[in-house]
């Protein structure tokens, strides 16, 4: 049995599941607009405690890696690190777009994952089923505005995600008949997460904490606002 912990924090949903490997033991989701760090450790302390594991009974540890919130995707990506070390066990990165497609699998539709990239964009990819249960990408991750990800979208398409509900007037009014939405899939739930490392793991793909990388699809507020400054500066 391998046993796993997942987190994901990438959105206003904070996550945690564990695993056996053979079945889900605990998962716990919460919704706030506060940051993730006031209760993501003891989330996951909580689940921990549910499933009657000890962070040393572990074998691995996932936590998504984007796109998503910049913020949220460090606090995430920085407990998993720090608790991956202490046991010394390997961590797997997970694609947000991917677990949202992969949560939605069984609707037999081809998916568009969205995440609310805001100032008019979101962060996207398209997803096919592959008839067991999972997916395959057919678009890779982009920040992409709605208007040009929609013209990308041909035929019956699922659309998931907190983009999919930011944006879904506005694919009914360019999709018609073609879009569908189902709120269910929105959320990231970390037990597909889990499911998604597991695999991976698997495939021999984990990692040592210390090399894992977000996935960032366009620069920060503040990588802006400095860059910004320093031109500021330099022709001062």
């Amino acid at each position: 049995m391998m046993r796993l912990l997942a987190v994901d924090t990438s959105t206003l949903s904070c996550g945690v599941a564990v695993t056996d490997g053979e079945g889900l033991l605990s998962e716990s989701l919460f919704t706030s607009r506060q940051t993730h760090s006031r209760h993501l450790l003891g989330m996951v302390d909580e689940t921990l405690s549910r499933s009657g594991l000890a962070l040393g009974d572990l074998d691995g540890f996932a936590v998504t890696v984007g796109p998503g919130s910049f913020t949220g995707l460090r606090i995430g990506m920085s407990v998993v690190k720090g608790l991956a070390e202490v046991a010394g066990k390997p961590v797997v990165g997970v694609s947000t777009l991917e677990a949202l497609a992969r949560g939605a699998a069984l609707a037999g539709k081809p998916i568009a994952s969205m995440i609310d990239a805001r100032k008019g964009e979101v962060y996207a990819a398209l997803y096919r089923p592959d008839g067991t249960g999972g997916v395959t990408e057919v678009s890779s991750p982009e920040a992409v505005r709605p208007e040009d990800f929609s013209e990308r979208l041909a035929g019956e398409v699922l659309c998931i995600g907190t983009g999919a509900s930011a944006y879904g007037d506005f694919f009914r009014n360019a999709l018609k008949e073609k879009v569908f939405f189902a709120p269910e899939y929105d959320t990231i739930r970390p037990s597909v997460v889990a499911a998604l490392a597991l695999e991976a793991l698997g495939r021999g793909e984990g990692k040592d904490a210390a090399a894992l990388t977000p996935l960032y699809l366009r620069k920060s507020d503040a990588e802006i606002a400095l860059e910004l400054r320093n031109a500021s500066e330099g022709h001062g």
